[in-house]
């Protein structure tokens, strides 16, 4: 008899980068995922997968399947969702964050959620926005808070944040000057995340559009640390304005005004388009919630 397991296999295997992403979704052991794939198969009389090369890609009657068992399993979340409520959420989440998310509301949004779901155990990430993203796409993530949005036409964006960032200096670096001209643009040295974080790519977007040139560039993946080096007086960076108003109160950086401003920029939810679980949604819901990244930092 074919089973909604059977199913939910099939489903994961033929959406996700490979049998292990699936198997580790289910909870499953590789073995034990390739072995309702087949009981599947043996009830449709077809083979779902073509196994004949380096990778199994979905034959005609798999392509056929995919959007049936799509369906299928939606109707399923759905009435299950329906009887249980907050019950139905269960198992092991995996997401991602950036590091100013870690810093800010992440830990109130896992307190939050456990109350909420405490059947479900949650297991964030801390990385940058490009390989958050990747592993959202594959499947390791079950969903991640990114700054920008992704042209992966695998994932959905949709925006739940603004965050405004403000240049940051340390008093003995820059004296009286508060503002940020092109000459002391390019005499500073500039201290930035790494290109994959999203902030940083704004950034060069801004730079950009503004025929703006930096003359010495750092890139430290660690915002704290660039908060640090910026107290230092070993450059100036971008920093979010609230996380930032705790080091001007006490004197050890100062705001600096630019014309124009640095783009505020969104934050989103992302994850696969596919992904048709209660549980992206409701801890999408969630994350709507908690998320305010206007939250003091315990380092600071």
């Amino acid at each position: 008899m074919l089973t909604l397991k059977q199913v939910e296999a099939f489903y994961w295997a033929a959406s996700l980068a490979n049998f292990a992403l699936a198997a580790g979704r289910l909870h499953l052991s590789q073995s034990s995922l390739s072995k309702r794939i087949a009981e599947l198969e043996s009830q449709l009389g077809q083979n779902l997968f073509d196994r004949s090369g380096h990778r199994s890609v979905l034959t005609p009657a798999g392509q056929a399947l995919l959007p049936q068992a799509r369906k299928l399993l939606r109707t399923a979340d759905d009435l299950v969702e329906s009887l249980a409520g907050a019950a139905s959420v269960r198992g092991v989440c995996r997401f991602g964050v950036g590091e100013l998310a870690a810093l800010s509301w992440l830990p109130r949004f896992v307190a939050r959620a456990r109350k909420v779901y405490p059947e479900l155990v949650l297991e964030p990430h801390v990385d940058l926005g490009r390989a958050l993203e990747e592993r959202v796409e594959s499947g390791e993530l079950d969903f991640a808070v990114v700054a920008g949005s992704s042209t992966r036409t695998a994932l959905s964006s949709q925006p739940i944040a603004k965050v405004r960032f403000v240049w940051a200096a340390a008093p003995a670096l820059v004296g009286e000057r508060r503002t940020l001209t092109p000459e002391l643009l390019a005499s500073l040295a500039v201290i930035t995340m790494p290109t994959d974080a999203g902030s940083a790519r704004e950034f060069d977007n801004w730079l950009l559009a503004n025929d703006f040139e930096v003359g010495r560039r750092l890139r430290c993946n660690n915002l704290a640390a660039i908060a640090g080096l910026v107290v230092a007086g070993v450059g100036i960076s971008f920093l979010p304005e609230a996380w930032l108003a705790p080091l001007v109160r006490r004197g050890e950086a100062v705001v600096l005004d630019s014309r124009p401003a640095l783009p505020v920029l969104a934050y989103t939810f992302q994850a696969r388009r596919d992904d048709i679980r209660p549980l992206v949604r409701q801890l999408k819901a969630l994350v709507v919630e908690e998320v305010d990244f206007s939250l003091p930092s315990r380092l600071q």
